[in-house]
């Protein structure tokens, strides 16, 4: 017996070290629950979308995180009731609101699926329907990538569970769409494009109002990543008829004050005794209310209407083609290693002497009026990336909520006009 005991003890101590190898290999393989986090389907995986290739950082914020300018804050934060709650708890609440006004049996996840799949379905109040579909061009998440997305929303204080997530056939049937990339009937030269782009005293002298790559002006939305979220089509119809949608953040006021002056800008700020409001020269204004006879919104852009009819053919197009290079994913003005010779070198010639130092800076100026800055010019939405919607996305308004499910209007057509978008 004494001999027995010690073998029945050795097989169970193989067989349980057979049965955790096993374990391990089947989590590093792929399989079981592991297999979702391998394939992209996971939290953390729709963390790094939200902010990266999604680009719904742009316009959404998840607590201190992103930009809530244009879109809700999707994290906890400290706007009251219930936009201060993460989406995840939110989700239900607003899940609620979509079962009262459908008939039709809404859960949190059926309502954030709803977020993705139709950003107009439901527009939160106070915000615009302009979230585009992240599914579709320019962004083109998959049916994977669009539930990690997802999965990470429910985290944001809900009940993660890829189970009750049901995509739509609207989302899967986009991924199995050919179509040929849309094109301007005329090439343009992106480079000549980021020269008039960035000369102030050009046709275009788009940086006078727009930034890209944090330089140009703030009168206008910033276009650094706007072809990433807007499809050509957009940008080339946003510069044709800016005022047709104007970003949220970017609506121009009337100030008309007690001595009969016409003040025409953006609203930037209200407090008790005065607006704060963004001249077109880009001054900042503070206008006291006792000194305020009317103030009325304005349905127009600050961008000028006939901002086309001042360029060429041509001038239009190498615009064009810059703006198009402003997807975020790619260097502006140069390759990234050509940034870091320059930056090298210019470390290297630093101790030179004076006139050394002069051509460096010289040098240094014009890579970064040329290169490293680059305006996009983006109609007057910018992904948005997360749109208004508090499902997902898309390069603006407050830090309040937007679930604000917005459709992407694409322009068939295309005119002698000259840069991305406006707002």
């Amino acid at each position: 017996m004494k001999r027995v005991l010690p073998i029945v003890i050795f097989i169970f101590a193989v067989l349980a070290a057979f049965v955790y190898v096993g374990q391990v290999v089947t989590d590093i393989s792929g399989g079981g629950v592991a297999s979702a986090v391998a394939e992209g389907v996971s939290p953390e995986a729709g963390e790094a979308i939200f902010f990266g290739k999604g680009k719904c950082s742009t316009c959404h914020s998840v607590g201190d995180e992103g930009s809530a300018i244009r879109c809700p804050n999707l994290g906890e934060n400290n706007i009251a009731a219930l936009l201060s709650l993460p989406i995840g708890l939110r989700a239900t609440e607003r899940a609620a609101q979509r079962s009262e006004q459908t008939g039709e049996h809404y859960s949190a996840t059926d309502y954030l699926v709803e977020s993705l799949a139709e950003p107009g379905a439901f527009v939160v109040e106070g915000f615009k329907n302009e979230m585009p579909y992240v599914y579709k061009s320019p962004i083109g998440l998959t049916p994977d990538e669009v539930k990690a997305v997802i999965l990470y929303l429910q985290s944001q204080g809900g009940e993660v569970d890829v189970a009750q997530i049901k995509l739509p056939d609207v989302i899967l049937a986009s991924q199995k769409e050919e179509s040929e990339p849309w094109q301007p009937y005329f090439a343009g030269d992106p480079e000549n494009g980021m020269e008039l782009f960035f000369d102030e005293e050009s046709n275009a002298g788009c940086a006078r109002c727009h930034t890209v790559a944090e330089k140009g002006g703030k009168v206008g939305p910033e276009l650094t990543t706007v072809s990433g979220t807007r499809s050509p089509q957009y940008i080339v119809e946003s510069v044709l008829t800016p005022s047709a949608v104007i970003a949220s953040g970017y609506e121009s006021i009337l100030i008309i004050t007690n001595d009969e002056r016409y003040l025409t800008g953006i609203k930037k700020g209200e407090d008790e005794l005065s607006v704060s409001m963004m001249l077109d020269t880009g001054e900042v204004l503070k206008v006291s209310k006792e000194e305020i006879k009317e103030l009325a919104p304005q349905e127009t852009s600050v961008m000028p209407s006939g901002f086309a009819d001042d360029l060429t053919m041509t001038e239009f197009h190498d615009v064009l083609a810059f703006v198009l290079t402003l997807d975020g994913e790619q260097a502006i003005g140069g390759d990234a290693g050509d940034d870091e010779e320059d930056d090298e070198d210019g470390d290297e010639e630093g101790d030179d002497d004076e006139g050394d130092d002069e051509g460096d800076d010289e040098g240094d100026d014009e890579g970064d009026d040329e290169g490293d800055d680059e305006g996009d010019d983006e109609g007057d939405d910018e992904g948005d990336d997360e749109g208004d919607d508090e499902g997902d996305d898309d390069d603006s308004g407050a830090d309040q909520e937007n679930e604000d499910h917005s459709a992407e209007s694409d322009a068939d057509t295309e005119k002698d006009i000259s840069e991305g978008e406006e707002t």
